[in-house]
Parts: C-alpha cells; structure tokens; sequence
C-alpha cells in the first residue's frame, strides 16, 4: 500500500507524516508513505504510482488542494482522499471529490486512526457476496463492484479494476445479495449501480467516475435523484460532520 501527503508547509508535512509513520507501523504490510510540498511533483508520482491513499492540505500555492485533488480524479477515480486543513468551509467541495474524511490542524495521531479508519484499505472486515465463476465461488468485495447489469439469467459484475465477472445469476437475485448495502440504487430494470462510484447525474443518464455512462429508466428519473442526494448528504454528514 502507498500513501502520499501534500502540504506546502514543511513543519506541517512532517508532523502528519511522523504521525502516519506511527500509526502504520501496527499495520502489515507496513505502508510506504511519500511526502511532497509541490503539487506538480505530488501529481507526476499519483499519475505513475497511484497511491491507494492520499492526504491533501487544501492551502497550498498556486492551487488549492480541492483544485489539485479534482485533477487527480481525471485520472485516479479509486484513491482514498483525506483533506487536511484549518477550517471546515471547504467542506462541501471536498464532498464533490468524494473525499474519504476532512481532518482539522492540529492534526492529532487520535485524528489519523479516524481518517484512516474510513478508507475502505483499513477497515477491518470489507463485506463481500459469493459469486460462481466455472465452478468457483469468488468473495468479492461490495465496494469493488462498480455496477452490475443483467441480460436473461446471467448478471454482469463490473468492477473498479476494469475487470468483469459475469456469473450465472438473475438481477433479482444480484438485488437480495447486495440489498443491505446502502449504496446500491436501482437505475434501471436490468441495471444496479454503486453509488460512490457515481461522477455525476447527467441528463443524458448517471455518468460514473471512470467515464461510463448508464441509462435512467424515464419513470424512475426524480426517484433516482431524490436517492442520490439522500444518500450524499448522509455520507457527507457521517464523514465531515462528525
């Protein structure tokens, strides 16, 4: 696992990055953490790299953090994003980049466990569902599945690496294994898509965060709506309110 932090200030960067070492140190395998006050050398390594976590101060130079961190979507739609910060005024916008938490300097190691405790690489159990592949069960787990569509009596499970598994199942069934996951909405009769992989609710149909582009069934348009802003402004509540 790699983890990058950002900060232009130099005692700042330390101090978080001394408490990241402390914190990881409990973990195997131990995490490689990088350090940067540039955000052009910080964007050229997530670019090759792609740091599973990063940690963003939102003042920096020439560009803000909620800045550097949506060009880092355009190309790392996966990375786990924990704005560091003085003020929670930027709350919202960090919401608007899915961000995993927004910590408040003085950054405390308390403040750390938190902020890593909410990035899916260092919660203790992930829930997964069982699916048949050639005669093999497979534990996926749920936020891997980006979306899942369905033709006849096979379903299609899309997931965040760019791979597709394909079982041999209904939709209906597909919608009892994942129904107690909050983040699942029906769309469309043949499709089920995950939420926080969701870009932006277009016209055209609901554009996710690796360009795809899924239809909305016409009748079911406003209910979709009202569902996703439910359930961005819970999340937003429970990451940055709390």
């Amino acid at each position: 696992m790699n983890i990058a932090v950002l900060d232009d200030l130099p005692e700042d960067l330390h101090r978080l990055c001394e408490l990241l070492e402390s914190v990881c140190a409990e973990h195997t395998p131990r995490p490689v953490i990088r350090a940067f006050t540039d955000d052009k050398k910080f964007l050229a390594y997530m670019s090759s790299v792609r740091a599973d976590i990063v940690f963003l101060d939102i003042y920096l130079g020439e560009r803000t953090g909620i800045q550097t961190a949506q060009i880092l979507r355009s190309f790392n739609a996966n990375c786990a994003i924990i704005f560091v910060t003085t003020s929670r005024e930027h709350a919202v916008e960090a919401f608007d980049v899915t961000a995993a938490h927004y910590l408040i300097k003085p950054v405390t190691e308390a403040g750390v466990r938190e902020a890593l405790a909410r990035t899916p690489f260092f919660k203790k159990e992930r829930p997964t569902i069982p699916l048949t592949i050639e005669y093999t069960e497979q534990r996926i787990p749920i936020e891997y599945i980006r979306y899942v569509d369905a033709d006849g009596r096979r379903c299609s499970f899309h997931l965040t690496d760019g791979t597709t598994l394909s079982p041999y199942m209904t939709l209906a069934r597909a919608r009892e294994l994942l129904d107690a996951m909050p983040m699942f909405l029906s769309c469309h009769r043949s499709l089920l898509v995950n939420m926080d992989e969701i870009h932006q609710l277009t016209s055209d149909g609901i554009l996710l965060s690796d360009g795809t582009l899924l239809p909305i069934a016409t009748r079911r348009k406003s209910e979709v709506e009202r569902i996703y802003r439910a359930y961005m402004l819970e999340k937003m509540r429970a990451g940055f309110l709390t």
